[in-house]
């Protein structure tokens, strides 16, 4: 599916979760970045007007990010808007597959009522969020054609589209995510012992050749600091076990479609499925806050 078959305020609150994650990782690399070239005009000095004015813009801009980093709070806004915008995917879905809450009956405007009643509540729970939002796709269905036209496809074709669009796609998103997290998390930490012992290689060179006059020691210190500052913001190794988790988890799920063959079968099988995703999600947001 794409991002325009959801709903509006999905659309919205994907679109806000995109956004302020953006806006959070590009202030804490450009504080970090500002405290590296800090460490440089530290260690080399500043001998003239020229750079001493590039050296207090430089940590102006420091003190600037720290204070936007603390005072905005991208990350809270990030994790709630992602947060929101994957209870309104797990409801689409089971809005499209006819599952509890939202199985089949004889006037389908109740259920279309009671899918858009669900985003009301959610809107007003998430009211704070508003001024993430994306104010363009505001005037966007809810409840879209798509959405309706799955919902309108037979139980075979339901169980053949959840399978494909919903298991797999899944399935091979958290598979791929969770070597990308492990691959970064390794080269993250290779960069972190790499600039380390460097460090550890000048200090004994400084003691060894005490007058050689340069050993950018502090400069290779700071800059392992950033490393594992950056690993801490991404969390590589919890992310990789948590998507490797959910993959495996997803795998045994799946196979379990095989025994569908009623209605109230599939919704229970839907409900199952949507409540792995959504643990993964709820265990990744309370991680995030505590």
């Amino acid at each position: 599916m794409q991002n325009q078959d959801y709903p509006a305020l999905f659309q919205a609150a994907d679109t806000g979760s995109k956004r302020t994650q953006w806006y959070h990782h590009l202030t804490v690399k450009g504080y970090l970045g500002c405290l590296i070239i800090g460490a440089c005009f530290s260690f080399y000095g500043i001998n003239n007007s020229t750079l001493a004015i590039v050296a207090a813009v430089v940590f102006f801009i420091a003190l600037a990010l720290s204070i936007l980093i603390t005072t905005k709070n991208f990350e809270n806004s990030w994790y709630n808007c992602r947060a929101l915008a994957e209870s309104i995917k797990t409801s689409t879905w089971k809005y499209m597959m006819r599952a509890e809450p939202y199985e089949d009956c004889d006037d389908v405007q109740i259920v279309k009522s009671e899918f858009r009643n669900l985003l009301k509540g959610l809107l007003k729970e998430n009211r704070e969020l508003s001024s993430d939002f994306a104010g363009e796709v505001s005037d966007k269905e809810q409840v879209t054609e798509f959405m309706n036209t799955v919902r309108n496809m037979d139980l075979n074709d339901r169980k053949d589209f959840y399978l494909t669009h919903r298991i797999d796609e899944q399935r091979t998103w958290y598979t791929k995510k969770s070597k990308e997290n492990s691959d970064k998390k390794a080269l993250w930490f290779g960069l972190l012992i790499l600039f380390n012992f460097l460090a550890l290689i000048l200090v004994i060179l400084r003691i060894k050749l005490p007058h050689l006059p340069y050993f950018p020691v502090e400069i290779l210190v700071v800059i392992s600091g950033a490393c594992l500052t950056w690993m801490q913001v991404k969390k590589f190794q919890e992310l990789s076990s948590a998507y490797s988790l959910t993959a495996h988890e997803i795998g045994t799920v799946r196979g379990e479609i095989e025994n569908v063959d009623t209605e109230e079968e599939f919704s229970d099988f839907v409900n199952d499925s949507e409540n792995a995703f959504s643990r993964e999600h709820t265990q990744w947001l309370a991680k995030r806050i505590h």
